[in-house]
Formats: C-alpha cells, structure tokens, sequence
C-alpha cells in the first residue's frame, strides 16, 4: 500500500514538473495558432478560375497571426450564440473567402446555391465572384482535419458582379465563372 501511495505521489510531482498541462498539450495541438504551432510545413491552396490556375503557398503556416493571414481557417463568432468557420486565401490575384457554416467544423461537404441571396466568394483580378442565381454553387469538401489543419478540395459557378450601386448591384453573366480543380493541404485552423 504504500508503495502505492508513493507511486501515485511520484506521478503528480513529475507531471507538476512538465511545461504544460496535458489538457493545454491537447489544446495547442488542435489550435496551432494560439500556441506557436507544432507543425512546421507548407499550407496550400490551389483552383482553377475559368481555367486560370491560382495557386498560394505558405510556409510555417502555424507562424501566421490568427488576425491576419494569408492562407487559414478561423473560428469566428456569428450573431450572439454561435460560430462559422471562416477559410480565407490571399494571393497575388485576390481573395477566396468560404463560410462553413458550422460550429463545430468536421470532415465533410459543405455546399451552398444562390437560392439563399448574394454570397461573396472570390474576388479575381478586381472582380467579385458571388452566389448570386439559384443555379450558382460552391462544394467544399474537407477530407482531413488532423492536428489542428485541414485539406480537401472544392468547387463552384458563381456569378460576376460587374458595379456594386446603391441600392442595386449590376452582375455578369449567371454562372459564369467556374471553379474547378480546387484543393487545399494542411491549413491550420485558428480558435
């Protein structure tokens, strides 16, 4: 018995002497971001627009600010009493923005039409792609969510916004602009 009693004493002196909880360990290895990151690498996004490749690499994705990045995913607060979470990408030719509208992001599709109103999606070469039609759709599947980073592929047809007025805006063409061959690899998720 006191064998015992001494053993159990030993393990919480040890784990006294650790740098972190294990329940912070657990924590910084899901949310590299707030943490300092414990996966070195490189964060990928690429599609095509119309057939135009864009492509974005970042390297030590985990280093990148949670406030301000060029390619990650966050969490973000909507309305009073739930979240999303936000996949941004900045690259030379613009901005691609989607909106998993969950609060707890899992491995999955996720899919939306313009049956719902106006969505911002890309902007490309200085002009804002939008779900804007009911035939218009974006489908981002992630397939890995593993140590706090995600991977997967996507794609859509969105339609262009020509003028942005008040109170109207002026689009293009229903549906088209194409998104094809997208995927993304190991973008860290920040909390």
């Amino acid at each position: 018995m006191r064998q015992l009693l001494i053993a159990f004493l030993m393990i919480i002196f040890l784990s006294s002497c650790l740098k972190q909880s294990i329940s912070d360990a657990m924590i910084a290895d899901q949310n590299p971001g707030t943490q300092g990151g414990n996966h070195p690498g490189v964060a990928t996004m690429t599609y095509m627009v119309n057939g135009n490749t864009v492509t974005l690499s970042v390297n030590n994705p985990d280093q990148q600010s949670p406030n301000g990045y060029q390619l990650g995913c966050s969490k973000t607060l909507y309305g009073t009493s739930s979240s999303v979470y936000i996949l941004d990408c900045i690259s030379t030719s613009g901005e691609m923005g989607f909106t998993f509208g969950t609060d707890s992001l899992t491995v999955g599709n996720y899919s939306y039409t313009g049956v719902y109103g106006d969505l911002f999606v890309l902007s490309y070469n200085g002009t804002d792609e939008f779900l804007h039609v009911p035939t218009d759709s974006i489908s981002f599947n992630v397939t890995s969510y593993s140590q706090g980073h995600i991977s997967g592929n996507f794609s859509g047809r969105l339609t262009p916004m020509i003028s942005a007025g008040n109170p109207n805006n002026t689009y293009g063409a229903p549906g088209s602009v194409l998104i094809t061959k997208g995927s993304f690899k190991d973008v860290p998720v920040f909390y």
